[in-house]
């Protein structure tokens, strides 16, 4: 399970931005999809039946995307909507190498056209050696601290991606 630290650290590095209110917003979009939680907690719903679904799709970051196209103010066009999206979408996926039992927690990337939950647990291993579990207080606070010890090769792996494509992009 990851936890804001990593996805904020991942949201860094796909970010160039270096203004405030940006970076906030930056941070803010990379655990928006997680908002999904106050389902859960607000309404007493079950949380292996709403967590990482409509929230962690594709389609929701499709159209949080275009929201935000539309309705952005001014001083946060620096930030494009593009850049957005790929923010959004970085959640649901760095959630993905994080599901140890993809038919129980995985995310539901394409719903809703499909209720298929889909987990790669890559990083899992990783986790379970900090904490079995991070819904306890110990548990979280270990999961924290790997994801701080993980926050800058995560953040200097997605920089070193992005500007690889960058440069593919531009060869001139």
């Amino acid at each position: 399970m990851a936890l804001p630290v990593a996805h904020s650290a991942v949201a860094l590095g796909i970010s160039r931005q270096r203004e405030p209110r940006v970076v906030a917003l930056v941070l803010l979009v990379a655990i928006l999809p997680d908002f999904d939680f106050a389902l859960v907690w607000g309404l007493g719903l079950p949380v292996d039946v709403y967590h990482r679904t409509f929230s962690h799709s594709l389609v929701a970051a499709l159209l949080l995307s275009a929201l935000y196209s539309w309705f952005r103010p001014p001083s946060l066009k620096s930030l494009a909507p593009g850049v957005f999206f790929v923010v959004l979408i970085s959640h649901s996926l760095l959630d993905i190498l994080c599901t140890a039992d993809a038919a129980d927690h995985g995310v539901m990337l394409f719903w809703p056209v499909s209720d298929l939950r889909i987990g790669w647990p890559v990083l899992v291993p990783l986790y379970r050696q900090f904490a079995e579990s991070p819904f306890s207080w110990p548990g979280s606070l270990r999961f924290t601290v790997l994801e701080l010890l993980l926050a800058g090769p995560l953040w200097a792996g997605v920089r070193v991606l992005r500007n690889r494509f960058a440069d593919e992009a531009n060869p001139g």
